[in-house]
């Protein structure tokens, strides 16, 4: 691979060497966070099971037991320049428990990381349309060299999404058995508990339109929440203030002072401990060194401005995220101007009818997890692409809608009200087009008929 190779997988900024289904914030906690973490984990591990983690001060054959003895049952820490206390119970309350149990503190802080990014995959391969496959669909259509292969990508990107925003969204299709009722005045009673069951749980349901949206919000509160709690679990696991950590020292480096050894990560230690020989039972204190608590304290002041800076990253993706949810108006707007590129439709074109078809397409058809599956596609893999999808599916439902509109005016009127114009198109079956147009990805249409 030579230099021209390299710069190409970085070109729009963007590095493709992997499919991705979110967005950078996203894999700064569960990929880059957490890869950071496992590499902090296996230097402590190595410290600590290859090496040498603790070495007590003991003349005699006790010295191995003593370094086993000390490093089991815990060691206190106690200024060089203070007196070591008398009673036993002072010198628990200054006992460090920490040490021994730093590679599984970090694997459990890798693991919460981590959790988000699998009920993402979970659910959102349950819902019927899998974006990290159409995202590798995209970056397939990008090597593509022949016209054909390019073309053929497209349709299944196109096809996938028309089956998944027609399957999904059939709840708020009007189906020909509620036309029927509703034409003869009849009216289906819903029981009281199921309708409140679905008022509550209406974020479970997968034909919800929305459901990706709500579960990718879920999942962005959970990181948030997630980095803010580490903090507190840190503290509660070293049991030493840790959420004060940071400040200290930066205090001291603004100071001048020396920073780099704290109280809570004390590289000199005490340890008590017992032997008993016949008829009597000798107590001993010796000095410890821990030199695992270099790495230790190091490890824990990267995390503490590490996870501090990746808090204030996904509050404020969270709150970006929250404002392009709530407006309608931005899933439009992104639309249009997908569509502006391909010249399908222009801001300023003076057909209002274009205009309502295209608030139709985007409202009532894509509606918000289309809008949310195109834009992860352009986030991950390139705009212009995001634009030929968008023109497939606009000229499907533009055709469709026209001939829904011509149907209805040979209505009676009081049968019109029946077919508002705001109602869902169902465009057409997409298997058969998915079967003879990806033929040469037998995996893929397999996946898709599952």
């Amino acid at each position: 691979m030579d230099l021209l190779d390299i710069a190409q997988k970085f070109r729009a900024g963007k590095h493709h060497s992997a499919h991705n289904d979110d967005v950078f914030i996203d894999r700064l906690n569960h990929r880059y966070t957490v890869t950071a973490i496992l590499v902090f984990a296996g230097i402590v591990t190595t410290q600590q099971y290859f090496g040498s983690p603790i070495s007590c001060w003991f003349t005699g054959s006790y010295e191995k037991y003593a370094n086993d003895i000390c490093w089991i049952m815990n060691t206190y820490y106690v200024p060089m320049n203070d007196d070591i206390p008398h009673s036993e119970t002072r010198r628990y309350e200054k006992m460090l428990k920490y040490y021994q149990w730093s590679p599984f503190i970090l694997m459990f802080m890798a693991l919460c990381f981590y959790f988000p990014r699998m009920l993402w995959r979970t659910l959102n391969n349950k819902s019927g349309l899998d974006i990290e496959n159409l995202v590798g669909a995209a970056m397939d259509q990008e090597k593509a060299e022949k016209y054909e292969e390019k073309q053929k990508t497209i349709e299944y990107i196109v096809g996938s999404i028309r089956h998944y925003v027609e399957n999904r969204y059939n709840s708020r299709l009007t189906p020909l058995s509620a036309q029927h009722n509703l034409t003869h005045g009849k009216k289906q009673p819903e029981n009281l508990l199921k309708k409140f069951g679905r008022i509550i749980f209406f974020w479970t349901s997968r034909r919800l339109s929305c459901y990706l949206v709500v579960l990718f919000t879920v999942v962005k509160l959970l990181y948030f929440t997630n980095s803010v709690i580490q903090i507190f679990l840190l503290n509660a696991f070293l049991g030493n203030d840790y959420h004060l950590f940071g400040f200290e020292v930066l205090n001291k480096f603004v100071r001048g002072q020396d920073w780099g050894e704290s109280k809570r990560f004390p590289r000199v230690t005490l340890c008590d401990f017992h032997i008993r020989e016949i008829g009597i039972v000798h107590r001993y204190t010796v000095q410890c060194v821990l030199p695992i608590n270099l790495f230790n304290e190091k490890i824990f002041l990267a995390l503490w401005f590490w996870i501090l800076l990746l808090a204030a990253f996904n509050i404020g993706d969270l709150l970006a995220w929250l404002s392009r949810v709530i407006r309608a108006d931005s899933r439009t707007y992104y639309v249009r101007k997908k569509l502006a590129m391909t010249r399908s439709t222009t801001d300023g074109d003076k057909s209002d009818n274009d205009k309502i078809i295209a608030n139709e397409f985007v409202q009532n058809y894509l509606q918000e997890d289309g809008c949310f599956a195109l834009r992860l596609i352009a986030r991950n893999g390139q705009d212009l692409i995001v634009g030929d999808i968008v023109r497939e599916l606009y000229n499907g439902f533009k055709k469709k809608y026209i001939e829904s509109r011509t149907d209805t005016d040979h209505l009676l009127p009081e049968q019109q009200n029946l077919f508002p114009t705001s109602r869902p198109i169902m465009v057409t079956s997409t298997t058969t087009t998915i079967e003879n147009n990806f033929g040469k990805h037998p995996e893929e249409r397999e996946r898709f008929k599952t």
